[in-house]
Order: structure tokens, then sequence, then C-alpha cells
């Protein structure tokens, strides 16, 4: 009887234990997702602006070297700042999109690996708060009848005496 109380007892600390280890893994993943760079929507945009401002380098620079009236050497200057700027957005955006394709992937890879997984029942399992509840219930009504069956038996043994 105190066998199986020791045994829920160490059932539950293990399923908190295991609770605390899926919240720390849920936490390394917001800081793994943190680290894959700017979302997609922000990627997209300075993909945009990228090539805009090298467009917009590259035809200031060639006004300037085709001698066209009005171009100075300062558009030359500001064309050459815009193809580095729109260069360096280009290629910042590029690393972050190759970024997140890769960890779309590792993570289709891990799904694809616990799906193909048989032992489901292994996998900790996310206990709600009411489970936890109706845990804790069941636990103290065992114990109550393990209390009241105990003082059954030492009234039948004090009977027998």
């Amino acid at each position: 009887m105190e066998d199986n109380k020791k045994e829920e007892v160490k059932q539950t600390q293990e399923t908190e234990i295991k609770l605390s280890e899926e919240e720390k893994a849920e936490e390394t993943k917001t800081e793994n997702s943190k680290d894959q760079g700017l979302p997609g929507t922000s990627v997209g945009l300075m993909l945009l602006a990228g090539f805009y401002l090298v467009y917009t380098g590259y035809k200031l620079c060639s006004n300037v070297l085709a001698g066209e009236e009005g171009a100075s050497w300062g558009f030359m200057v500001a064309g050459i700042a815009f193809l580095v700027i729109g260069a360096g957005m280009l290629f910042v955006s590029g690393k972050n999109l190759l970024r997140r394709n890769q960890a779309k992937r590792e993570a289709a890879e891990q799904e694809r690996e616990q799906n193909s997984q048989p032992d489901a029942e292994d996998a900790p399992k996310r206990m709600s708060i009411a489970e936890r509840a109706r845990l804790a219930e069941s636990v103290a009504e065992k114990e109550a009848q393990e209390a009241s069956e105990k003082e059954n038996t030492d009234t039948e043994d004090s009977d027998l005496e």
C-alpha cells in the first residue's frame, strides 16, 4: 500500500519534470526562432528595396557616364552609394531568407521523425490543470481508502485477540 503511494507520488513528480522539460524546449524554440532573422514580410520588403536601390544607383551612374544633361559627379557618388547599400540589403535579406528556409526544412524533418516513431506512449504528455486536479483527487481518495482499510484490519485484529 505504501509502495503504491510512493509510486503515484513518483509518477506525479516525473510528470512535473517532463512538463518542465517541455517548457524549456518551447523556450529554446522561441529563442531559435528569434535567431532565424526577420519575419517573412520584412525580408520581402528588404529584397524589393535592395533591388530598387541597385536599379536607381545603376541608372544614376550610367547617366553620368553617358554624359546626359544635368548629370554631375555628385550623382555618380550618390549612385555608387545606392549600389553599395542596395547590394548590402540584398545580401542580408537573401541570407535571412535562406536561414528561414533551412529552419523550416529542419522543423519538417524533426516532425517527420517524431511522427515516424511508433512509441507515442513514451513521449511526455502535457497535462492540463483539470487533469492534474483529478490526479491529485484520485491520489487523495486512494490514500483515504487505504487508511480506512488499515483501520478495518487493525480493528479486526483487535477483535480476534
